[in-house]
């Protein structure tokens, strides 16, 4: 038995929709609803093994497109500065130096924005 790599729920959220559709029912059921194998077996009618063999093709599509394009990587590190800008620039919102406090509450609602945008993705 091997064990899920719960890192592709993630990558099916950046890139599922360019495998198709079969393969990304798949996945998901698999990845998002859980569910065994078998389960997807009995549930659509085909064989455990060949619902094995689309999850381990889809999987290495998804990891493919990511190693090629890096989207996700770059969509956490984006996220990962907002957060530390929104860490940083908080206590300058209080400034008595007016440039600073215009600049920090900017950058704020800068790092909010994508915080915000981030959080609507479901990711």
């Amino acid at each position: 038995m091997f064990e899920k790599d719960l890192s592709l729920v993630f990558l099916l959220d950046f890139y599922g929709n360019v495998l198709p559709e079969h393969t990304r029912t798949l996945l998901s059921l698999y990845y998002a609803e859980d569910l065994s194998l078998s389960e997807i077996a009995a549930e659509l009618g085909i064989s455990r093994q060949a619902v094995r063999q689309t999850i381990k093709k889809g999987e290495e599509a998804l990891r493919t497109l990511e190693n090629q394009l890096g989207l996700a990587r770059q969509f956490c590190a984006l996220r990962d500065a907002a957060a530390q800008l929104r860490v940083d620039a908080a206590p300058l919102c209080s400034s008595d130096n007016l440039p600073v406090r215009t600049l920090a509450c900017d950058a704020m609602r800068c790092a909010e924005l994508i915080l915000s945008d981030s959080d609507s993705s479901g990711s």
